[in-house]
């Protein structure tokens, strides 16, 4: 299934109307490369307002979302992964933050992919399991060690 990338909503109306099942939510805006990593967010409200189902904890649930979202650009910290996850999001595209950093590996753990490793690094007692995000992309990687981090970190796609 292709991704189809949006930023505004008028986008996502015209990616609905064409039939996507997968929507890339582009936080960075390319005509002025300002980031806003609330439009992810801002999406997601406005599928639901209208009625769409795509939150990846539904597939645990054997419930098939209608939609699956990807949250792309500005991504680099746990946190910014976990707020994803909380809002029903099912996939993060993680790049420019690998690139610009000095060891991947490190920052890709400090990633927290995995929702228990997340939830254990916000509280002294482990903290309560969150509902894992379905799909991670890791791209950036230039050597096999840091891929091997990612894929042990949880990243399910390299690049």
């Amino acid at each position: 299934e292709p991704l189809v990338e949006v930023h505004a909503l008028v986008e996502l109306d015209v990616a609905l109307s064409a039939g996507a099942k997968v929507i890339g939510v582009n936080n960075r805006n390319l005509h002025t490369f300002q980031m806003d990593l609330v439009q992810t967010e801002k999406v997601t409200e406005e599928l639901t307002k209208r009625g769409l189902t795509f939150h990846h904890d539904d597939c645990l649930k054997d419930k098939k979302p209608q939609l699956s979202v990807c949250a792309l650009s500005g991504m680099s910290s746990a946190h910014d992964v976990d707020r994803y996850r909380n809002v029903g999001v099912g996939m993060c595209l993680i790049g420019e933050s690998l690139m610009r950093a000095t060891d991947a590996g490190v920052a890709i753990k400090g990633l927290c992919l995995d929702p228990k490793e997340y939830a254990a690094s916000q509280s002294v007692s482990g903290g309560a399991y969150t509902g894992g995000t379905k799909m991670i992309k890791i791209c950036g990687l230039t050597n096999p060690s840091d891929a091997l981090v990612a894929c042990r970190a949880g990243a399910n796609l390299l690049g």
